[in-house]
């Protein structure tokens, strides 16, 4: 920052640290209700439709969410089953949306009921440790006494970060529908972000879902008149039981084919008995979700995705090896690794063992792959690759959920080696081992490695030691400094698997498909044999599926069959398998089998009632907020911002319009917007410290606001100790060109905007458009 900007910055610090904020109003729930236990409720829902509504829902299975259909649709639009238009989240398990329980995962697919506002939502992955609502089989009656629980608006708050709930009692009940009002006749109200809030009954302790809420007068609710109507109407869906069941059924212990292939797949014909296949993360979405199959000594590669027409294209192809690595050589192997420790295994490590050949490639623009490592002879971090037998496996060695390090290691040497990808390109030994690993002494050729989720943790930071032909399996632990120890070790298999066989394989795979590759696939190719087994209570393992006759109709009737886990829907978990048979050119995709067919598509044109309870995210037009040393409340709501000559327009809550008198609390103050004069006589915002400014607070790590504040040239961030505070992007509009732009405001600096030059000075006569630049959003960036 420069001398004047600093200065500023110091003393508006200094202001704000003299001043005592008393923050926002406690939440008191649905209005007039109270704020929900901590694990209380789990099944209750925050249904995020992009930022074009917001509502809450009910888990009813592992992977399906009830909510409201209006909650989907755009303003006139249809909703059709299948991929939501508008990308949509669902939080559940959570009482505290800061919290770090529960799951939040995108929603798949969507299943609208033909003549309710209704609709299931598919989650990407399944939710575990959250039992779901069941959906009851008895109408309500009127008087019955029930429950209704929402993420929605309460008279304070606008997006309150806690469920909150109240107990009602069900008024007239119709066909498809019924009311409800506040138990003994009390103040209780829906408010917007309550449409699909769950009502249900609590027969025996245990909740019953009998409607969803779908619209409400919203008396005395944030942004609605004090006076208007208490209570809510709802839809009905205890004669809905039988459709919830058929659509959110959950998966058997059978599997089935989503796809069988006998001249290869994507273009790659799997036709060379040396052909090899690696799940890759080609996109940089953290999912593995792309196919790499590659010819060793024959420089074939292919990248091969699943599109939204179920068909497998080639997204790149090449015959001359890939990113200058040539695969001239039978013994060239390729592994996905997380070089840039960004949780994705989104770079490849190529690696021709006996040679001391390394490369690291980086998939840039296009399909484009350069290396950001490359060694010809010399291995990498000091491990020589110079034995035909030398292995690379990709590792979470520090437990971060990263698989940021390279396991290295030679089967019938005892040799094993851990590198750290340090500064630069440079790869260094965090382990070194001459003696094997953890006790297992890698004293045979036959000897494997992989890493495996043994604690369901979602990180694979065990591994798992195996000697096919033998009955030895290990799985160990690293623990402080570079120790590591077994946590599993058998010499007669493992969970009822014998691993007798030299053919044996074992693979990590997410069976329940939850994203956390926690379950064993062992597979003998030739002899049909396949087992999936379960981690239990201390190191017990036992089989949640097992066949002598292939799986899922894959026969695994030759010696060349392999098996790899890979994400297949696009949904961030490994929950499907891949089944090759190289030479052969057959290819199949297994996955859990699931109950009965679904119903047919259905397209619906849901009606949003008036009195709709959407979150549409707009401005509230009252937003009171309590400060220290005044009398009653301050109104900072969107009139009292015309007022001020700027426009406040959308936003999620979590960044809100406050004083800039607001006062840091853990070193956490506000972000001041600071406005020039319009013509040398209009005032934006409040004075302060001899300037006019907009201030905004953060209550969320996902806040945003849409806004216009006309003539900003600078932003200051909301940091007054270090550490603290939050970075924004704040995205302006130039005046003349109509040019959009977004520039990073740091937490504890300041950024200039709409000023170049001396002519630009806020107040000078010749203030030029092109120098003015208005303010569009704020938005959190961490």
């Amino acid at each position: 920052m420069n001398l004047q900007r600093t200065f500023r910055f110091l003393s508006l610090t200094l202001l704000s640290l003299s001043l005592l904020w008393a923050g926002t109003i406690p939440a008191q729930a649905v209005r007039g209700g109270g704020q929900v236990a901590d694990g209380t409720w789990g099944f209750v829902a925050k249904v995020n439709v992009g930022e074009l509504h917001g509502c809450t829902g009910a888990l009813v299975s592992s992977q399906y969410v009830i909510t409201a259909t209006s909650c989907l649709a755009a303003a006139g639009q249809s909703v059709t089953t299948g991929r939501p238009k508008v990308a949509t989240t669902v939080t559940v398990g959570r009482t505290d949306l800061l919290g770090t329980g529960g799951r939040v995962l995108p929603v798949e697919w969507i299943h609208p009921h033909r003549d309710r506002d209704v609709v299931l939502v598919r989650l990407a992955l399944r939710v575990l440790g959250v039992a779901p609502v069941v959906v009851s089989a008895t109408a309500p009656a009127e008087g019955d006494a029930l429950q209704v629980a929402g993420f929605g608006r309460t008279a304070q708050e606008w997006a309150p970060r806690r469920l909150h709930a109240a107990p009602v009692v069900a008024g007239a009940v119709t066909a498809d529908s019924f009311g409800w009002t506040g138990a003994d006749a009390g103040d209780v109200s829906a408010c917007q972000g309550d449409a699909g809030a769950p009502v249900f009954r609590t027969s025996g302790g245990a909740p019953e879902l009998v409607g969803l809420g779908i619209g409400a007068g919203q008396g005395g609710c944030l942004g609605a008149a004090d006076d208007g109507p208490r209570g809510a109407d709802a839809v009905r869906v205890d004669d809905l039981a039988n459709w919830v069941r058929l659509v959110a059924g959950e998966p058997t212990g059978d599997f089935r084919a989503y796809g069988n292939h006998s001249t290869g797949i994507g273009g790659y014909d799997l036709a060379d008995a040396r052909d090899q296949v690696v799940a890759f993360d080609y996109e940089h979405t953290g999912k593995l979700d792309h196919l790499l199959l590659y010819r060793p000594g024959g420089e074939r590669v292919s990248i091969v995705k699943q599109g939204a027409d179920g068909a497998y294209t080639p997204v790149f192809s090449s015959t001359t090896g890939i990113g200058g690595y040539d695969l001239k050589r039978a013994a060239d192997r390729i592994i996905a690794f997380d070089y840039e420790s960004s949780g994705k295994l989104d770079h490849l490590l190529l690696y021709r063992p006996g040679v001391g050949t390394v490369h690291i490639l980086k998939h840039g623009s296009g399909n484009t792959f350069t290396p950001v490592y490359a060694s010809t002879d010399a291995g990498i971090g000091g491990y020589t690759m110079k034995d035909a037998r030398d292995q690379v496996v990709a590792f979470d060695y520090e437990h971060t959920g990263k698989l940021d390090h390279l396991l290295l290691y030679r089967p019938g040497a005892e040799t094993v080696s851990i590198l750290k990808h340090g500064a630069g390109n440079s790869f260094s030994a965090v382990l070194n081992r001459t003696t094997g690993i953890g006790g297992y002494d890698l004293k045979s050729a036959a000897d494997r490695i992989i890493a495996f989720d043994y604690e369901g943790s979602g990180k694979l930071d065990h591994l798992v030691a195996y000697r096919p032909g033998t009955g030895t399996l290990w799985i160990l632990k690293h623990g402080a400094g570079d120790a590591f120890s077994a946590v599993f070790h058998s010499s007669t298999g493992i969970g009822g698997y014998n691993l007798a066989d030299v053919r044996d394989q074992v693979v990590a795979y997410d069976y329940e498909h939850t994203g956390k590759l926690d379950h064993l696939v062992l597979y003998r190719p030739g002899a049909q044999t396949a087992w999936i087994l379960k981690h239990g209570a201390g190191n017990a393992f036992s089989a949640v599926f097992h066949s002598s006759a292939g799986i899922g109709g894959y026969d695994l009737k030759s010696g060349a069959d392999r098996v790899i886990a890979w994400d297949h829907r696009h949904s961030g978990g490994p929950g499907y398998l891949f089944l090759y048979r190289p030479g052969s050119q057959i290819a199949w995709i297994l996955g859990r089998a699931y109950g009965p067919a679904v119903p047919a598509n259905v397209t619906v044109q849901p009606v949003v009632r008036p009195d709709s309870i959407l979150e549409k995210f707009a401005y509230p037009v009252h937003y009171r907020h309590e400060f220290a040393g005044t009398s009653g409340q301050a109104d900072w709501g969107t009139e009292a911002a015309e007022a001020k000559n700027f426009e406040l327009v959308s936003g999620n809550g979590g960044l809100i319009w406050v004083s800039c008198t607001a006062s840091a609390e853990n070193g956490v103050g506000v972000i001041k917007v600071f406005p020039g004069l319009l013509n040398g006589q209009t005032e934006i915002g409040e004075p302060h410290l001899g300037v006019t400014a907009v201030c905004f607070k953060v209550l969320a790590p996902t806040g945003y606001v849409k806004l216009r504040i006309p003539n900003v040239y600078e932003v200051q961030g909301d940091s007054r100790s270090p550490g603290a505070g939050h970075d924004v992007d704040a995205t302006v509009v130039n005046v003349s060109s109509g040019t959009e732009r977004t520039k990073r405001v740091e937490r504890d600096e300041s950024e200039q905007f709409g000023r170049t030059d001396t002519t630009c000075d806020e107040g000078h006569p010749d203030y030029p458009d092109n120098c003015r630049e208005t303010l569009l959003e704020l938005r959190v960036v961490n």
